[in-house]
């Protein structure tokens, strides 16, 4: 068989970089669809180039080329090509961290793709409880952790390729700061002050004998101020292998604000604390409310279970309950292991390897 990879973002590679390889396995062929035009297209092309290793086409090649599949990531991704090339062409659809659920659950329509992929069956059966059409979608996992078992080494190796200090390790997730603040991300920069945080932080870490890696994005325009209270600053450099993942299997402690990034650290199986910036009621995307409170904020949730707690740092004592939180998080840690997170990410996610293989089973039964 032969697919097309649609990759507009240079970070859908960590997505499709395991089912590509595993296609390739498989002996099919493989060919990645980039836009080369803009800057953001010369970087994703950069990415694939040095990651997948091509070949690489431009949109022009679904019309031009016979494939038997185009894979995207996210329902809302490709609406013009997909239009233009339908019937004649079939698309499947990638789920990434959850979010084609809440897609379907704002009424996104679906009868553009001819398969679309979610993450569990737990999580697609609640959305379903919410009014969501997912009636016959098939759920296969999240591709991306299946680099846990294939191209990301084990801790040793992860410190030795990253030339991290032999000490106790922090791997800190950075707030994002976009260029527009929305009103939580306004609330927080006003109200929370940011460079607090960090000040609290590095003096738990100092105590408690941990150096502070943070791992950031380009796009997060973050202050300069972060550098005097980290020992190094990571960007990502590559998605597959993704360098998150690989900062996390060299870690031994995640903190955060919370996010998505819980579900790599629960697979990974490290303690982590998650900071909560802002009231859950100022959530900026309301469809995706009840999928956090179900699945991250509740008990067994991936922000609420052993090895895995929250701390919110607003109100006059958060400070020390920020640094309460990070010591019992890790003596909870060091008795429970990383069994709880784990199953809690496998509610969410599904299970946490294989999830290429059963997509690609899907889509080979469909030629």
């Amino acid at each position: 068989m032969k697919f097309a990879f649609l990759i507009p973002r240079a970070n859908h590679v960590k997505i499709i970089g395991p089912v590509w390889d595993e296609a390739k396995r498989r002996g099919h062929q493989v060919e990645a669809i980039v836009t080369p035009a803009d800057v953001k297209g010369a970087g994703v092309m950069a990415h694939v180039q040095a990651e997948l290793g091509g070949p690489i086409q431009s949109p022009l090649g679904l019309s031009e080329t016979r494939f038997d599949w185009a894979v995207a990531v996210g329902l809302r991704t490709a609406l013009d090509l997909r239009l233009r090339t339908r019937p004649r062409l079939k698309w499947a659809a990638l789920d990434s961290t959850g979010d084609n659920l809440t897609y379907l659950l704002e009424g996104d329509p679906i009868d553009g793709w001819d398969f679309i992929s979610l993450l569990s069956v737990e999580a697609s059966a609640f959305a379903g409880q919410l009014g969501a059409k997912t009636e016959g979608l098939l759920c296969h996992g999240y591709p991306e952790l299946d680099q846990l078992s294939t191209v990301i080494g084990d801790r040793a190796a992860c410190r030795a390729k990253w030339n991290l200090p032999g000490q106790k390790m922090v791997l800190f997730g950075p707030a994002a700061r976009p260029i527009r603040l929305g009103r939580v991300r306004r609330w927080w920069f006003q109200q929370l002050r940011y460079r607090h945080v960090l000040w609290v932080l590095r003096r738990w870490a100092e105590m408690a004998g941990f150096v502070i890696i943070a791992k950031t994005r380009a796009k997060h325009r973050d202050p300069g101020y972060l550098r005097r209270y980290c020992d190094r600053i990571v960007v990502d450099e590559s998605f597959d292998p993704f360098t998150t993942l690989e900062l996390l299997r060299a870690a031994d402690l995640y903190v955060g604000f919370a996010s998505a990034m819980a579900i790599e650290a629960c697979a990974v199986g490290i303690p982590q604390v998650h900071l909560h910036g802002w009231p859950p009621e100022e959530a900026e995307w309301p469809s995706a409310a009840p999928f956090k409170q179900r699945f991250f904020i509740e008990k067994g949730g991936l922000w609420n279970v052993a090895g895995s707690r929250s701390v919110t740092c607003y109100g006059e004592d958060w400070p020390m309950r920020l640094h309460e939180t990070l010591d019992d998080t890790l003596a909870e840690f060091s008795l429970t292991g990383p069994g709880a997170m784990r199953r809690a990410c496998e509610r969410w996610a599904g299970p946490l390897d294989g999830a290429s293989a059963r997509f690609l089973d899907a889509l080979e039964s469909r030629r």
